[in-house]
């Protein structure tokens, strides 16, 4: 039995020598007990996306991607369930008239991948990095001490924003958020996500949650919901 079983061995490994780089072991992960985790009992919640690879590396999706008009990379996947077939929650990032953050479909680690991963929603929204509501600065260094201040506690600093509600799952597209100093939930502090959102973000701005206000060419809206007064006169 030995000259058979050596037999195939060599042959399994010629076989995966001639694949070579297009071979790619990926990371053992699980969407079990998150909410991408729709599986009935007994039913592994991998086959809803995912089927093995082929020969080439590239990845087989269990369903046809829902491809709309403009998505490309890994948005048709995710708009596969968030276009309310099984999912509403999070429509709104397909929204093409709405800026989204910057990316590179199709390249790994700079597609949606850039700051989700679908398997672990450990920070919340199945983002793969820390800081919470100061989760930008993982990438974009001048955030913070050297652009406008954040972790700043806006009440204690007698002021009093005007618009303190958005909420793009209601419709809200306008307006800002404050945070508890965690930046988890609701509170006082201003962090990253007060003024900005990567998602959901007002037409013809830098992914600001407030719009550009023309009649004040000095002075973006955004800026005047807490120091309001400004270009007034």
């Amino acid at each position: 039995m030995k000259g058979p079983i050596v037999a195939v061995a060599a042959i399994a490994f010629l076989f995966l020598s001639t694949l070579g780089a297009s071979v790619v072991i990926g990371e053992m992960k699980s969407v079990s007990n998150t909410s991408h985790d729709v599986a009935p009992p007994d039913v592994s919640p991998c086959v809803y996306c995912h089927l093995p690879r082929d020969p080439d590396g590239d990845l087989l999706w269990a369903n046809n991607p829902n491809s709309g008009d403009d998505f490309s990379g890994l948005e048709p996947l995710c708009f596969s369930c968030h276009d309310g077939t099984v999912t509403s929650v999070g429509s709104y990032v397909f929204d093409g008239a709405r800026p989204d953050h910057l990316s590179n479909p199709g390249l790994r680690n700079q597609d949606c991948d850039r700051c989700h991963d679908p398997h672990d929603e450990g920070y919340g929204k199945f983002i793969k990095l820390p800081n919470a509501a100061n989760f930008c600065n993982n990438c974009h260094s001048r955030a913070g001490s050297t652009d406008h201040p954040i972790d700043v506690d806006v009440r204690a600093s007698n002021i009093q924003p005007i618009d303190v509600h958005w909420n793009p799952e209601e419709d809200d597209f306008s307006g800002t958020r404050l945070w508890n100093i965690e930046g988890t939930g609701p509170g006082d502090y201003m962090k990253c996500l007060t003024c900005h959102s990567p998602h959901g973000s007002e037409a013809g701005t830098d992914i600001n949650t407030l719009a550009f206000d023309s009649t004040h060419d000095a002075f973006l809206s955004i800026c005047q919901n807490c120091h309001y007064g400004w270009g007034s006169e």
